[in-house]
Parts: structure tokens; C-alpha cells; sequence
């Protein structure tokens, strides 16, 4: 019987301070219907922002004249760089790793809605030589996260 109160109280507490599940994008399918996404050196975001975009309910179309709105991806990069050598043996200690993809936005009317805006994402990880494999795995899965953070910016905007 407490426990009931309690997660009434709880239930009431959350709602008065405005916290909300965040959820998916259901809204995305009423506002934009159909997109043409094509890309120029840019495979790995185009294929994980047509999965997103599909799984929010939007159509993606093969061609530009069938699209209500035409996104462009290109110019996708990743980026290794040192953040930190060991002073006693001079060997790597931790990378950062950054990922960037430009996009641009067309509506049916010709009219550019973004031009050219970068997405810019870095994530820095430790590297030990003793787990050499276990840390390129490591490395492989922040690649893998980061692409999938910028195709879920992409779709936001």
C-alpha cells in the first residue's frame, strides 16, 4: 500500500517538474512526407540517415522530382589524432577521434533551406599497445556511434 503512494507521488513529483520521455520521431512523418538523399563521399551517414528516416515513417524516394525536400550529404571524414604521449616511454596514451559530414537541404521549389552546414563530432579514447585488437575494436564502435550521432542531427534538423 506505501508503495503504491509513493509511486503516485513519484508519478506526480516528474509530471510537475515538466521531465517527458523523449521517444521517437513520429512527428518527423507528418511534417516532411518524401526526401531524396543522395550523397558525394559520404556512404556510411547516407545509409544510417535513410535508416533513421524510414524507421520515423518518412518516405525516401529515388528521385529528386518526386522528393518534397532533397537532402545532400558529402565530404565525410574521419580524423585519429595523439591527445596524449606517455612522458616515460614516449609511446600513444589517447586518441581523439572526430568525424565530420556537410549537408545541404533542397524544398520541390528550389529553394536551399541549410547550405553547407557541417556536422562536427569527436569522441577521444585510451590506447594501450598491450590489447592492440581490443582497442581497435574500441575504435571501430566509436566510429560506428559517431556516424550514427551525426545521422540523428541530420534528421533532427
Amino acid at each position: 500500500m506505501k508503495t503504491q503512494y509513493l509511486i503516485i507521488i513519484l508519478l506526480f513529483t516528474l509530471s510537475a517538474c515538466g521531465f517527458h520521455l523523449r521517444g521517437s520521431q513520429q512527428s518527423l512523418s507528418m511534417a516532411i512526407s518524401e526526401v531524396y538523399v543522395s550523397n558525394t563521399h559520404a556512404n556510411e551517414v547516407t545509409n544510417e540517415v535513410r535508416l533513421q528516416l524510414v524507421g520515423s515513417g518518412v518516405k525516401v524516394v529515388e528521385s529528386k522530382e518526386m522528393a518534397k525536400f532533397a537532402l545532400k550529404l558529402d565530404k565525410e571524414s574521419f580524423d585519429r589524432t595523439v591527445l596524449s604521449v606517455s612522458g616515460r616511454t614516449g609511446k600513444v596514451e589517447e586518441y581523439q577521434l572526430t568525424f565530420t559530414v556537410n549537408m545541404s537541404v533542397i524544398d520541390d521549389s528550389g529553394n536551399e533551406l541549410l547550405s553547407d552546414e557541417q556536422i562536427y563530432l569527436t569522441r577521444e579514447y585510451t590506447f594501450d599497445e598491450n590489447v592492440v585488437l581490443s582497442k581497435f575494436g574500441e575504435e571501430q564502435l566509436l566510429r560506428d556511434e559517431l556516424v550514427s550521432e551525426a545521422a540523428t542531427q541530420i534528421v533532427r534538423r
